[in-house]
């Protein structure tokens, strides 16, 4: 797809890999090629503070070996904001999470084991302490100016970037019509596009297309993210040396998240891309979500009165 006489760079197609949407991935047209970027989301129609998906630079981490965490996201109620927490080192916080949980399980068993009067029992694989975070961490924020609008602005290195609407791919008469596209597009602070995604608004209504194989036996497309060359963009390497020149703004995080900075650590893939993958799949996964929202609220309303 042209846009302003510009081909696309980089084109990818966002599936949904299991239903309720836990999984999705970015990945090509041919199934046996491995996906650029996967996202988990154990928990993805909950509340605001059990949503927690995570962002890995690769394809399914447990087919995959050298699949990364580069991000997580947090997010308030009604999609209004977000926190954003990318870089490699992302990964070994996950990984230092993981063996915090698995020593306070042992300790919580070994508690149980002497108040009903039984021996210690060893832990199954050995216990292991934190390592400390080598690879590089930023944070940045993601937000809806205004409350009932589809623009998510957000910030990274010192540019602003704006996801909105767009009847770009309309055809026919529908294209002069507001409030009916599905479609987004992302421009920076001199309104260049830098991304589009066309959704396929049919997705709902198509059955899943049957791969057979792992990692991703299953998939249903959801869109197309295309990225385009912006002029004066800066590369990669620049985008981390601003991040470090002028650091996030602490106090619009949360404290938790603010300790876990590590601005100096190297970073391996293209963080704008990688920003650009997950704000993206937020956009599309809260405009699906906020769609369904005042059924949750109506829903948890009669509960509440019927006891």
């Amino acid at each position: 797809m042209i846009v302003n006489g510009v081909a696309p760079a980089w084109t990818r197609n966002l599936y949904r890999r299991m239903a309720f949407g836990r999984k999705h991935f970015f990945g090509q047209d041919d199934a046996s090629q491995a996906a650029d970027y996967y996202v988990m989301n154990p928990v993805p129609q909950k509340h605001a503070s059990q949503w927690r998906p995570i962002f890995y630079r690769g394809d399914h981490p447990k087919y995959t070996g050298t699949s990364v965490t580069v991000g997580r996201a947090f997010r308030t109620g009604f999609w209004n904001s977000f926190q954003l927490q990318m870089g490699d080192g992302v990964h070994e916080i996950c990984a230092n999470q993981k063996r915090a949980y698995k020593r306070k399980s042992h300790a919580r068993k070994q508690k149980w084991r002497k108040f009903w009067g039984r021996p210690e029992k060893p832990p199954e694989q050995p216990l292991e302490e934190d390592v400390p975070v080598e690879g590089f961490v930023t944070l940045f924020m993601a937000w809806r100016p205004r409350f009932f609008t589809r623009t998510v602005k957000w910030q990274l290195g010192g540019h602003e970037y704006r996801w909105t609407g767009t009847r770009r791919f309309m055809t026919g008469p529908f294209k002069k019509w507001k409030g009916v596209s599905h479609d987004f597009k992302l421009v920076d602070e001199h309104n260049n596009i830098i991304a589009t995604f066309q959704k396929d608004r049919w997705v709902s209504y198509k059955s899943s297309e049957k791969v057979g194989s792992p990692p991703n036996k299953t998939r249903s497309l959801l869109g197309k993210l295309r990225r385009y060359p912006a002029p004066g963009a800066p590369p990669a390497d620049e985008i981390i040396d601003s991040i470090r020149s002028l650091p996030p703004d602490e106090s619009k995080f949360d404290k938790k998240l603010v300790k876990q900075l590590n601005l100096q650590g190297p970073h391996s893939g293209d963080l704008t891309e990688e920003a650009i993958a997950f704000t993206c799949w937020i956009v599309v996964e809260g405009e699906h979500r906020l769609r369904y929202k005042i059924f949750d609220l109506l829903e948890e309303v009669a509960e509440t009165i019927g006891g």
